[in-house]
């Protein structure tokens, strides 16, 4: 039993979020939704843009695909994946990964 506990308590510890990005909901003037925003301060405060995948024909495809934008404003890097997914408590979150296959999560609060 000691040894289960001291296990959780080490991946308890693993798991300290941080903030990777932030995204904020738009509409272009063609009526479709995209997102923009921001790496985090500690990742270089790089511009972004993420797309909905409109086309989606198997639940493998991600969702939302987030880029980073070059000096011209022009598309640049995919830098993450993601698909909505709805927890156990029905609360909506996002998940996927990074291009460096890190784990993000995030719950949305509508």
């Amino acid at each position: 039993m000691k040894n289960t506990v001291n296990e959780t308590k080490s991946n308890n510890e693993r798991k300290e979020m941080i903030e990777a990005f932030a995204l904020w909901l738009h509409d272009s003037k063609s009526g479709k939704e995209y997102l923009s925003g921001f790496t985090s301060k500690d990742l270089g405060k790089a511009r972004l843009v993420g797309y909905f995948n409109s086309m989606k024909k198997n639940p493998k495809e991600p969702d939302i695909r987030v880029y980073t934008l070059n000096e011209e404003g022009k598309q640049d890097k995919e830098i993450a994946s993601l698909w909505q997914n709805e927890s156990k408590n029905k609360k909506l979150y996002l998940s996927g990964s990074s291009d460096e296959k890190e784990k993000l999560v995030r719950f949305l609060q509508w």
